[in-house]
């Protein structure tokens, strides 16, 4: 049975953007079904201004969150992670990592801070956030109780972020970011 709260880690190249965001709107949702982490495989150390501006913007606190390394998570005395979330694109290649004995699972998303334009990576962080949102409200959606990790995981093994269209001020989404998946990847255990 799931031990109340599931520790999530969030894990993606630079733990800038998407894995934050993850990591803010999963704690935001959870009503304490779980205790929520994110960290970058090679982090940048800075938040991505729009994410942080964004986030302001919705009302999450922003002031602790900071882009940090996969490393915090493997060392003694650190959390234990039950689910290991991995948020990266296709052609990142970041092999599913973290500590050992926790659960994987991927979800492909398209890198935000390797946008050059300041007005396309606000637009990519609008869609992101509202696929992620949509993805963890979905896995969010039925009781927790009496799962187990694994069938936790499988919730979040059926959902699959999908950015699928403009965001509505007409402003247009890059075309790397425009994508839909229908199935989710096979996780590794």
């Amino acid at each position: 049975m799931v031990s109340q709260p599931l520790h999530v880690l969030f894990l993606s190249t630079a733990n800038t953007a998407r894995s934050l965001m993850s990591e803010v709107v999963l704690r935001d949702l959870a009503g304490g079904r779980a205790r929520c982490f994110s960290a970058g495989t090679t982090p940048v150390g800075t938040i991505c201004p729009e994410v942080e501006k964004f986030l302001s913007k919705k009302g999450y606190e922003t002031a602790g969150l900071f882009s940090k390394t996969l490393q915090l998570f493997l060392e003694d005395g650190a959390p234990h992670i039950d689910l290991v979330v991995t948020v990266s694109a296709r052609d990142e290649r970041m092999p599913v990592l973290g500590p050992l004995g926790a659960l994987r699972v991927h979800w492909e998303m398209p890198s935000i801070i390797d946008i050059s334009s300041s007005a396309e990576r606000k637009s990519a962080v609008k869609a992101s956030y509202k696929a992620l949102e949509d993805c963890i409200f979905q896995v969010l959606q039925p009781s927790w109780e009496g799962l187990t990790v694994r069938e936790v995981q499988k919730l979040f093994e059926r959902v699959q972020p999908k950015i699928l269209s403009p965001i509505p001020n007409n402003t247009t989404i890059p075309e790397s970011l425009l994508f839909e998946l229908g199935a989710a990847t096979t996780a590794y255990a």
